[in-house]
């Protein structure tokens, strides 16, 4: 390269070498991951923005990739001739800030925030940036959980098999010159142990949500939640908005130990919640957040996997949609996670617009609109208490 440039040219090649050499005989901190990729067309839906699904799937593998190189010096990791991976359990919460469009590039940075036992806990922050403007800006924000896994035995193919939960490496905690850093970890704990407390042992299984009407109070505010609710004459029922979707897991959705990514998972659970919105509404819908998404099983190689999503509770401008996952290989199938995802539906003019109302028709659909009714008024007091 040098002797084919003229002098000025050539040291700044041969600098640019010798920095290439100090960037990749440097170890980056193992708890911070970036991902990015350009998004395409095939990438979108036909108001130009990047499906949910598609930026959910980022958001996992750049979160595996922490988890998992955060592993990658642990004792089990040695154990296992460096066979240890991360898998999700817990997507605790996701917001999408902004709206992501074609042929900008998308960057998924991550952080390790607090570690258990056996859970790690990764903040997933998405920039996306447009390249020609030079301008960035936050869409997506999350906090995911992943358990290290390791196999324990060999078939007598070879193959890797009966993987098990692994001692996590602990990452030190935040000192008091890192104020933001010290609340990310003390809410994460807090979290942590509240989970815990409920039966979630070290958050590597997902519980069964709460019933509205499981104590006296919670029966008291469902029967009047049903003694003032009245049928809509315009309204359209969960059953309306019911979606299936099966996809066959193929080669090219798994990673280690022929196990589908999460991120697979999650963007046909998204897609699947889309096309419920779109059923209920018939407009032009997006993703606005994901709550309390739990993984129970593994997908593998070769399983179907079928999502099925409806509508479950409607405001004036928003939807939950309650998205069941499930993997089938030669047997039944077995639900592998659940999830509630919010849409709104946007108008010509860009703005969110109202939803047609809900017609509830059984006592399930009823429970679970008493229920998403208790989310949403704590999540708008929530709002309201941090702009105080």
């Amino acid at each position: 390269c040098p002797d084919l440039l003229p002098r000025p040219a050539a040291q700044t090649c041969r600098n640019t070498r010798r920095n290439i050499h100090k960037m990749s005989s440097t170890n980056a901190p193992a708890s911070s991951v970036v991902v990015a990729r350009l998004f395409l067309p095939d990438d979108a839906n036909i108001a130009g923005n990047v499906h949910g699904g598609t930026t959910l799937k980022l958001m996992e593998e750049a979160g595996m990739i922490a988890a998992t190189r955060h592993m990658s010096t642990s004792e089990a990791s040695k154990a296992s001739d460096g066979n240890c991976l991360a898998a999700l359990v817990r997507f605790e919460h996701m917001a999408f800030h902004k709206p992501v469009s074609v042929g900008e590039l998308g960057s998924c940075k991550c952080e390790i925030i607090f570690t258990s036992n056996q859970s790690i806990l990764v903040e997933v922050m998405v920039t996306a940036e447009n390249i020609s403007k030079g301008k960035t800006r936050v869409t997506n924000t999350g906090w995911l959980w992943y358990v290290p896994m390791a196999p324990s035995s060999v078939d007598g193919t070879g193959k890797r098999v009966d993987w098990k939960p692994v001692q996590v490496l602990p990452v030190p905690i935040p000192d008091g010159e890192d104020d933001d850093a010290l609340k990310k970890y003390e809410k994460a704990k807090e979290m942590y142990e509240k989970r815990k407390s409920n039966g979630n042992n070290d958050c590597d299984e997902a519980g069964e949500s709460t019933p509205a009407c499981a104590t006296e109070e919670g029966n008291n505010k469902f029967d009047t939640f049903k003694n003032q609710y009245t049928t809509p004459s315009d309204g359209h029922s969960p059953a309306e908005s019911e979606q299936v979707l099966c996809q066959m897991v193929l080669p090219g959705d798994c990673g280690v130990g022929d196990i589908a990514f999460g991120g697979f998972v999650m963007k046909m659970m998204d897609n699947a919640a889309g096309c419920s919105a779109f059923r209920h509404c018939r407009t032009n819908i997006v993703t606005v957040a994901i709550s309390d998404l739990d993984f129970q099983s593994w997908v593998k190689l070769g399983d179907l996997c079928t999502v099925r999503s409806k509508v479950v509770f409607a405001s004036s401008k928003s939807l939950d949609i309650e998205v069941v996952a499930s993997a089938a290989s030669f047997g039944e199938d077995t639900v592998v996670a659940k999830g509630l995802f919010t849409f709104v539906s946007i108008g010509s003019d860009g703005r969110a617009k109202n939803v047609p109302k809900l017609r509830l028709e059984s006592e399930e659909d009823m429970q679970k609109a008493h229920m998403g009714k208790q989310r949403y008024e704590a999540a708008k007091a929530a709002r309201l208490a941090g702009k105080r």
